[in-house]
């Protein structure tokens, strides 16, 4: 692999790994319709997941440290929330956990399917297209149930899946059960770093092999494009969900789904 390419893969990951529009999906279809593919492509995907841990941590610093400062009895009146918010977080990480054990190798053969990114891509485009304007009102940050979290941690499940976007599928669970769409906003993205970590864990040993058998310096440039571009399309997202704007994103979604079906089966591959 070129730095050339690491550098199109890491902002082609950070783009689209907060943007709802599905990283993994993407990658599929960089790597497959452009032949971008390394020689581990599950491994590779998972040290670039390393750079949008970067971005997240980054621009949510804040709420970390103030949960960090929480459990150790200096979280003030807030306290309580901030508690309770980790053990939300950590029982919606559960289901996503499960699937990923159990399921590990189903969804590594589906990662080199066009035809089910495409699929998901749609999946995903119709999920945006049912939360366009909700959230102006609901539940704040002080009032998410353990129900909230179950719902939102077993929806990130299907983000497991090529082309299903993980942030836009924990927004739709998030605002469909009625929570205000600042604070379902950030507790996606708060539930993207159990998330990434549990993949990087899971595949430390696959990233040490290719870290030991090739090039270090796209080992570097991917994450570290990934990192920029990820903070980058949080900044962006965070706008998108203030304003309610998510019907780009949806048509995006229905358009590129459509596209790479259509890819998949003229081409021949990816069914």
């Amino acid at each position: 692999m070129t730095i050339a390419q690491a550098l199109i893969l890491g902002i082609v990951q950070g783009l689209t790994e907060f943007l709802p529009v599905s990283s993994d999906g993407h990658l599929v279809i960089v790597q497959e319709v452009f032949g971008l593919r390394p020689p581990n492509a599950v491994a590779y995907d998972v040290l670039l997941h390393l750079g949008t841990l970067i971005a997240v941590v980054a621009y949510f610093w804040r709420d970390l440290l103030d949960m960090a400062l929480a459990l150790l009895g200096r979280g003030g009146v807030e306290q309580p929330v901030r508690l309770r918010w980790i053990f939300l977080l950590g029982l919606a990480t559960v289901p996503v956990a499960l699937a990923g054990l159990l399921l590990e190798d189903w969804f590594e053969q589906t990662f080199h399917s066009l035809a089910t990114a495409g699929v998901g891509l749609l999946v995903t485009g119709t999920l945006l297209s049912l939360i366009v304007g909700r959230g102006a009102t609901g539940r704040m940050a002080k009032d998410l149930t353990v129900r909230d979290a179950i719902v939102i941690g077993g929806i990130q499940t299907l983000a497991l899946l090529p082309g299903v976007s993980r942030s836009g599928s924990t927004l739709f669970a998030a605002l469909t059960v009625g929570v205000e769409r600042n604070t379902a906003a950030r507790f996606s993205f708060l539930l993207s770093i159990p998330a990434i970590v549990g993949a990087l864990v899971l595949k430390a040993p696959a990233v040490l092999d290719m870290a030991r058998d090739g090039n270090a310096a796209p080992l570097i440039v991917g994450p570290l494009a990934a990192a920029v571009t990820g903070w980058l399309a949080i900044e962006v997202m965070m706008r998108a969900i203030r304003s309610g704007s998510l019907r780009g994103f949806s048509v995006y979604c229905w358009a590129t789904g459509a596209l790479v079906l259509v890819w998949s089966v003229v081409g021949g591959i990816g069914g």
